[in-house]
């Protein structure tokens, strides 16, 4: 897997892909760690979310206290994220990287050992410190080592962290089919997680695109240099807006299985079926856009989609049926699908060398809480129209600004600095890091 990840040497639906150019430097090992990231995030993120109602059982939860554990993590992300985005481009990426595997292997070892409510709102807690630092640094790794093609890599991960989501489910089942115990199954993938960390550590690291810091000011000084890079930047303040957008579009999913429920009238067995095939279908999505991104650039990859999903979309509101609305909930997937890895890649690569301040911005702008807003717009409309109308609008948007955005990086932003104009012709410094 990792060989077709980071080659394309093993065929993608029919076809042989073609080996991506990387920048100079780029070893086998630090594709493979960078890889791991987003994987190894998926992959540990999955567990309590799939064991949670274990976990509400064996500890005596109530719903306050379940909630309590995931606004937790995410609070303490939403503090921690921004902070780490801006150091991936000032600190060295390998501690970062090993900090977050160690933390968020440490986090899953706690627990499957807590023994208590408090031990385990600690777990949630260090999950939250740990997991921004190691997948945000992983991603602009991935995207500085393929300048040439850094959505085609980015592509690339997003298959294995999906892959790592659905492992995660996996591994939960068989436990519970076996009667296995799952503290055994969390503490040992968190160990897993610290045996990554020390291959991190012990991985060679490309030097910064970015290394044009003030001589005078210190740390401070450069990161206030890199947020103003940033904010000049047009490509970048669009890519910006892009991935806000996206987001906005994504808030209906939050309810997508309370309107198969109430509104479809689907069980809970085929609303289980509904979600297994709608993340199959994606992995296949990004398969096909590796391939897709090989033959058209990304603007044309997003228009058809978008177009696409505005068709598809009020169709799949109003099927009638269930049979039609799985149907017809496959290509509205696999179009939908494109929108992020295309997105999140070209915003890393907006400003070269910034690529963690780029990150920052973004971890701010998740601050907006879109599902809360989305559902109060739910309650004082409906559940239906409220999906219609935040659907359409946003997707609208999308198209407009993917229209907008120019398709080839300008030299203005490409020069950067040396070493971007370096990266971004496929050179770079041996590793130094």
């Amino acid at each position: 897997m990792l060989e077709y990840l980071a080659y394309g040497k093993m065929i993608s639906l029919r076809d042989k892909i073609e080996p991506l150019p990387r920048a100079k430097g780029i070893t086998d090992r630090l594709v493979a760690v960078a890889f791991g990231g987003r994987f190894m995030d998926e992959l540990l993120s999955g567990l309590p979310v799939v064991l949670m109602p274990t976990l509400r059982t064996y500890f005596g939860l109530s719903y306050s206290q379940v909630g309590l554990l995931g606004l937790t993590m995410s609070y303490v992300a939403a503090v921690v994220e921004p902070v780490a985005g801006l150091l991936i481009d000032i600190w060295k990426r390998r501690w970062l990287m090993a900090f977050g595997a160690a933390g968020i292997g440490l986090a899953t070892v706690v627990m499957g050992i807590a023994p208590t409510f408090a031990i385990l709102l600690l777990g949630f807690a260090l999950y939250g410190l740990a997991s921004g630092p190691l997948a945000h640094t992983a991603d602009v790794v991935l995207v500085e080592a393929y300048p040439k093609a850094p959505d085609r890599i980015f592509t690339r991960a997003t298959v294995l962290d999906t892959i790592g989501a659905l492992l995660s489910s996996l591994l939960v089942s068989v436990t519970i089919i076996l009667r296995l115990e799952w503290r055994w199954l969390m503490v040992s993938l968190g160990i897993s997680s610290l045996i990554y960390a020390a291959i991190i550590v012990t991985t060679r690291f490309p030097s910064r695109q970015n290394k044009s810091q003030p001589a005078r000011g210190g740390s401070g000084h450069a990161v206030w240099a890199n947020l103003r890079s940033v904010i000049k930047s047009k490509r970048a303040l669009s890519w910006l807006l892009f991935m806000f957008v996206f987001a906005v579009a994504e808030a209906p999913f939050t309810f997508l299985t309370i309107w198969l429920r109430e509104e479809a009238g689907m069980s809970q067995a085929l609303i289980g079926l509904y979600i297994a095939v709608e993340m199959a279908v994606s992995i296949i999505s990004l398969i096909y856009l590796d391939r897709w991104l090989a033959r058209s650039n990304f603007r044309r990859i997003l228009l058809f989609a978008g177009v696409g999903v505005l068709i598809l979309y009020p169709l799949w509101l109003l099927a009638p049926g269930i049979i039609l609305r799985f149907a017809l909930s496959i290509p509205i997937v696999f179009l939908f699908t494109v929108f992020w890895p295309i997105g999140r890649a070209q915003s890393l690569r907006s400003v070269p060398g910034l690529g963690g301040t780029v990150t920052a911005f973004q971890s701010l702008l998740a601050l907006v809480p879109l599902p809360l807003l989305f559902g109060l717009l739910a309650e004082s409309t409906s559940l239906t129209s409220a999906m219609f109308w935040v659907t359409m609008a946003s997707v609208l948007v999308l198209i407009l600004v993917s229209y907008l955005i120019p398709t080839r990086m300008p030299e203005a932003e490409i020069g950067l600095s040396a070493e971007g104009q370096d990266l971004a012709n496929g050179k770079q410094d041996e590793p130094v890091d």
